[in-house]
Formats: C-alpha cells, structure tokens, sequence
C-alpha cells in the first residue's frame, strides 16, 4: 500500500513540476538572472512546432532526424537555443530557452556578450512586454559584480535533455509503428475522447475563482509576482491554457481539491 501511494505521489509531482526547471515568462514578468555559461557554452536543441496540431516537443533523434516519428510525418523542426541561468526569485538553476527570432532576448543578450567580452560577469533583467506570442522582451545588463554561489552549476547536455523531454513528453510517446487501417480508426476515436475531456475540463477552469486559479498557477511553477501581474481570472486561466499541457492542469486541480477533501 505504502508503495502504491509513493508512486502516485511521485506522479503527481511530475505533474505539477514538468516544466518548473525552466524559466517562465508571463504577461509583463520581470526575471533577474545569472548566466552559469558563456552563450558559445550553452546547447541547440531540435524542437518540432506545428501550431495547428498543437505539437510543440523535441525531437527524440537530436542528430540523424531519422529514429522519431515526428520526423517522418514531416512536423516542422525549429532550433531552440538553451542555457543554464540561476533564477533569483527561485534561487534555483533554470533553463533559459528560446528560438533565435527578433521578438526574443537572444540579439540583445549576442550584443551584450560582444561588448561585455563575457556574459557571466553581471546579473541580467529580462522584461517580457506583453503577453503569449505576441509579447517582446527588454533586457538591461545591471553593475558587473562577482557571483559568489559556489553551487550553482550549469546543466550538461544529457541533463539539459532530460529535463526539455521531461518537461515536454506527450502520451504520443506510446504510440506503436502498426499503422493499419484498425488501429488509425482506434486511434481517432482515442483523440476524440480526449478532446471532449479536455474542452470539459477547460470550461471547469474558466469558471474557477481568481484564488483557485492562484494556488494552480504557483503549482505549475509561475511565482507570486507573475500572478499578481493578472487582474481578471479569465486572463490567468488564458495564461495557463496558453503555456502548460491542460492534462497537467487538471491533474495539478484534482491534487489540490483532494487535499482540500482531506
């Protein structure tokens, strides 16, 4: 028995905590940051991005393309660039990723490398101005000064892969390679179920009260400074159905109305 609840404490946690190791940007949040490596240290990973099929996971074959089923159904592939930055509102070792586009912070943070000579030597802000895709970043190098924790440490690149895949694996991962007629007609009939599911529980989180979606959102790994930048509990609710996974929302839902129970 003993052993049975460890093991759904641990999924739970799974859950909740999937994508806590790295840093999260919402609406108008304000993160201060050390880098743990130079940015010619830090790691390209493969990501597959199809908005309207809602995939967004990295590729499980980094170097060939060629042992991943995303790959050969032909999902688009986009570089994301990762580096290992101690969070100060965490005090934690996190992951800070994005794509190399204009609206991100990596051309400013290439300039300031450039003319720093380092980009190790001082803490950063990185503003996120606005909200969801839509949203640009302002970073603004602050006095060099000497970081002083010894502990913190850079993830090396197996670490850094287990923590993206981790944080990013779908119940797709299970899928096997018997694609007959049978199984498509399984399988469609299996995803339909589960849209029906997660519209239901979409429409029990928009009617949850502000407090409610507070406790989800600090579960998910969002600090209290991020969630006091929402004003209305519907925004909050869009913020946490446009960056997690709606089945680790409910899941983290369900824990805490459990623990309400109890």
């Amino acid at each position: 028995m003993g052993s049975l609840i460890s093991k759904m404490k641990e999924q739970i946690a799974k859950s909740g905590a999937s994508k806590k190791d790295i840093l999260y940007f919402g609406k108008d949040a304000v993160k201060r940051i050390r880098f743990l490596q130079e940015l010619d240290d830090g790691f390209m990973i493969w990501f597959h991005n199809d908005f309207g099929a809602k995939i967004m996971e990295p590729c499980h074959d980094q170097e060939d393309h060629e042992n991943c089923k995303l790959c050969e159904d032909g999902v688009t592939l986009q570089q994301q660039f990762v580096w290992s930055v101690w969070d100060y509102d965490s005090n934690a070792v996190r992951l800070l990723m994005f794509k190399a586009s204009g609206v991100s912070p990596i051309p400013s943070l290439i300039e300031m490398s450039s003319e720093f000579d380092t980009i190790m030597d001082r803490d950063y802000k990185i503003k996120k101005v606005g909200q969801g895709t839509g949203g640009s970043f302002v970073v603004t190098p602050l006095d060099k000064e000497r970081f002083t924790n010894k502990k913190a440490k850079p993830y090396n690149n197996k670490q850094v892969l287990d923590i993206i895949s981790k944080a990013y694996e779908t119940d797709n991962d299970e899928d096997n390679d018997d694609e007959n007629e049978e199984e498509e007609s399984k399988k469609r009939s299996k995803d339909k179920k589960k849209s029906k599911k997660k519209k239901s529980f979409k429409d029990t989180l928009y009617d949850l009260d502000f407090d409610t979606l507070s406790d989800i959102a600090k579960e998910m790994g969002m600090s209290k400074k991020e969630i006091r930048g929402f004003d209305e509990s519907e925004d909050l609710a869009d913020e946490l159905v446009d960056t997690y996974e709606i089945e680790d929302i409910e899941e983290v839902y369900e824990q805490l109305m459990d623990d309400e129970e109890d």
